[in-house]
Order: C-alpha cells, then structure tokens, then sequence
C-alpha cells in the first residue's frame, strides 16, 4: 500500500460519516452491568446497615423463652442453633399475678408462671419505679433464665 491508498481509504471512512455507538450486544451489556452493580450495592449495603447478627431479639414475637431459641430460625446465616446460654439474654413477656418486694411472679401466654427475682441492678423502664408495677400490668422481663426463674437484667411495661 502506497501513502496515497491509505490517504484514499482515509478519506472513504470520513466520508460514511460516524459508525453508531450501540449495535444489538448494547441493551444485554447494559443489564448486566446493571446487574453485577445492584448485587455489589446490596451487598455493600447489607454489610454496612445489615442486621447484626448478635443482636437478641426483644418484644412480644421474640420468645426466646427458652434453651431451644426459636428466634434464631433457620436462613442463610447462622442456622437454626439458639445462641449459647453464657451470652443469651432471654426475653419472657407475661402479665404480672403477684408482687412481693422483689420477687414478682409473671404467668406467660402459654399458662407457665415464672418467678423473677429482682435487685439494686435490675433496670426498670416504666414510669417511676418498681413498686408502681401492679398486678395485670404487661411486662417483657430480660435476665438469667433458670428454669421457671429469672435473675431480671431490665424490666419493661408494655402498653
């Protein structure tokens, strides 16, 4: 090829005009670069705002009544084991049926009394104190499960 062929073919080019920037492979490369940035996104997203997997569940769904956990159903992560009783808070709603002093007996909705057994550390989150607790009153007690016992962490007044 000579410089006057490359000068000539040069020319041709420019004269078509532009090539189109997209053919028939563009909408497919868009959708997957779409998709490879959503899944990276999610997943940057679940790590960053994600639910932290130690976190003990609280409120009247939560029923970790007891050493088989129920909270911790099966799923990707973590399977269906209850978290060890060493670190385990467990939570136990029931409605209040007596108080003495610090000893208060709460009946669960499955018919269960337990005791709870409360001192100086024990956490109260109602309005004024433990003595204004009566008996009816709803309550979701946190602390050291044995048995039918609990060695109350916090005791909260659900409304």
């Amino acid at each position: 090829m000579t410089g006057e062929d490359v000068t000539t073919d040069l020319d041709t080019a420019l004269a078509a005009g532009p090539r189109p920037w997209r053919n028939r492979a563009t909408p497919w490369l868009a959708a997957a670069l779409l998709l490879v940035g959503g899944f990276a996104g999610g997943a940057q997203a679940q790590q960053t705002f994600g639910p932290d997997p130690a976190a003990a569940p609280a409120g009247r769904g939560a029923a970790v009544d007891g050493p088989a956990g129920g909270a911790r159903g099966g799923g990707a992560r973590g399977g269906g084991a209850a978290p060890p009783a060493a670190t385990a808070t467990p939570a136990t709603t029931g409605t209040v049926t007596d108080i003495d002093g610090s000893v208060m007996k709460i009946r669960r909705e499955s018919g269960e009394v337990v005791t709870v057994q409360t001192d100086d550390r024990t956490q109260v989150r109602l309005p004024g104190a433990l003595k204004n607790l009566q008996t009816g009153d709803t309550v979701l007690v946190t602390g050291n499960l044995q048995g039918s016992e609990i060695a109350a962490a916090t005791i909260t007044r659900q409304e």
